[in-house]
């Protein structure tokens, strides 16, 4: 679960008790506990479908695709699916449990994405090796980007 949705259901509850508190009005806890609960179950129901579906996924990728070096990924390669290794130099957005790891090679360095957590610890410094199709920057579309489907540590 991301850090967004802890801090969400957090300040949820505080407003319930103070509410609660202030009127102590029990027929309100017949709702809003109910409510703070799903705020808990379904963040973590769509974590556990998304890995899920992540994992799938890789048994599906994994045999297809071709070990590649970063600086080789060009324009050619968009919607091939890619392995790469290297080290992680960065880790960003981790907090929305939506990765973006910049994994750097002898030739070079790319934004790999991925739209769940990986099912292993992965920090900077970490060797890693990456399987994902490649793609263009959404925001920039002159840069490439690999959408991983897995990042594992490879020590």
């Amino acid at each position: 679960m991301s850090a967004l949705a802890w801090v969400v259901f957090i300040i949820c509850t505080a407003a319930v008790a103070l509410r609660y508190v202030s009127t102590g009005d029990s027929r309100f806890l017949l709702y809003t506990v109910p409510g703070l609960i799903l705020l808990l179950v379904i963040p973590m129901v769509l974590a556990w479908m998304s890995r899920r579906s992540f994992a799938q996924a890789q048994e599906q990728f994994e045999p297809q695709a071709r070990t590649c070096m970063i600086g080789k990924i060009n324009q050619a390669l968009v919607g091939e699916v890619v392995r790469i290794s290297g080290e992680v130099m960065k880790i960003s957005f981790m907090w929305l449990n939506r990765p973006h790891f910049h994994i750097k090679d002898a030739t070079g360095q790319m934004r790999v994405i991925m739209f769940t957590a990986p099912s292993n610890r992965v920090t900077a410094g970490d060797r890693v090796e990456a399987v994902g199709i490649v793609m263009k920057y959404p925001l920039t579309k002159a840069r490439f980007v690999i959408s991983a489907v897995s990042v594992k540590r490879t020590e």
